[in-house]
């Protein structure tokens, strides 16, 4: 067996191996916490030596700077989705604003996990600057839409900037908000009543 063969299947191996370590990190982080979460317990969740999650990440930081950058890429598989649904700027502003209060968006991180990953964020350089990467790719786009919204005359809310600031504000304090307060069976008439605020806020044509 030669060595290139045995270098794809290892470079095989590690890209079946990460998905399913993140994921078992992840649903430690929600279960348990950052506290709780090791590598001991994804090892034995996994059924695999720890040695082996070691080889791919040396430190449970690593594993919540690998879980970010996961996060950012899905976010952006998401974005891309949502870009390619419709041109027409009315449709465009529907979908964004569904978007933005909808389960689908809200389903690519737990809450739980969240404030794990922030609670050690105050602690670690690298893991705050991940995070800030994370608002700043979120605030970029929002602002790319907004200013393609009032260009096209469907907005009339100015500063692009600005405005996504406000609305990444409203939406962190939707979602927290909604996970402590907000029961299932009020939850459809809580989303439409943020969808109404936002578009208010946006200043829509014809809201």
């Amino acid at each position: 067996m030669g060595t290139s063969f045995i270098i794809m299947k290892t470079r095989q191996n590690a890209g079946l191996r990460k998905p399913e370590i993140l994921k078992n990190f992840y649903d430690i982080l929600i279960e348990e916490g950052i506290e709780g979460a090791s590598i001991a317990k994804i090892a034995k969740r996994m059924d695999i030596h720890p040695s082996l999650i070691m080889h791919y990440f040396s430190t449970k930081e690593k594993l919540v700077i690998a879980a970010v950058d996961h996060i950012v890429r899905e976010y952006g598989v998401l974005i891309q989705r949502m870009e390619a649904r419709t041109t027409d700027p009315a449709r465009r502003l529907e979908r964004l604003v569904d978007t933005l209060v909808g389960d689908e968006w809200y389903r690519m991180t737990e809450i739980a996990a969240d404030f794990s990953v922030i609670s050690i964020s105050f602690r670690n350089g690298e893991i705050d600057e991940r995070i800030r990467r994370l608002y700043a790719f979120y605030k970029t786009f929002l602002a790319g839409e907004f200013r393609a919204l009032g260009e096209a005359g469907v907005i009339g809310r100015r500063d692009p900037q600005r405005t996504a600031e406000i609305v990444m504000s409203l939406l962190e304090g939707y979602r927290h908000f909604k996970h402590f307060y907000v029961g299932d069976e009020d939850a459809e008439s809580y989303r439409n009543d943020m969808k109404r605020a936002l578009l208010q806020l946006l200043g829509a044509v014809g809201d």
